[in-house]
């Protein structure tokens, strides 16, 4: 019994690590902007309501974005302290749009560039 017990109890600890660990990326897009984020920062409405806001704003360069995104975050329900790093990838050969990455971890910035790029070469609008 002790045994059983001892085996679930670490078994929900590997889990809890793990769910800890992993990082579930978002990436909505408008007509020119793309944005990645975790899901723990932000709901889709919100950023819905940015990328609306980034249409306004029209094409943009990397340190005027730099500049606007931390000054408009609360407007939009973004707690701009969660954001620790912010990444604009410009349009190339990977990317159709402006990338806007979001982080609340600057260690999945490599993961949520492979989703960014990855979710800009599909058809998907999410």
């Amino acid at each position: 019994m002790k045994l059983s017990l001892r085996l679930a109890a670490i078994a929900t600890v590997l889990l809890t690590h793990f769910a800890w660990g992993s990082i579930a990326l978002n990436s909505s897009r408008s007509n020119i902007y793309r944005v990645t984020y975790p899901t723990d920062l932000a709901s889709k409405p919100q950023i819905s309501a940015l990328l609306a806001a980034l249409e306004k704003l029209g094409p943009a360069d990397e340190s005027k974005l730099k500049r606007w995104l931390p000054s408009n975050f609360k407007r939009y329900g973004i707690d701009p302290v969660k954001v620790k790093k912010l990444v604009i990838m410009l349009p190339g050969k990977d990317l159709k749009e402006t990338a806007v990455i979001l982080l609340t971890n600057p260690a999945d910035e490599a993961q949520a560039r492979a989703v960014t790029v990855k979710s800009s070469k599909s058809n998907s609008s999410d």
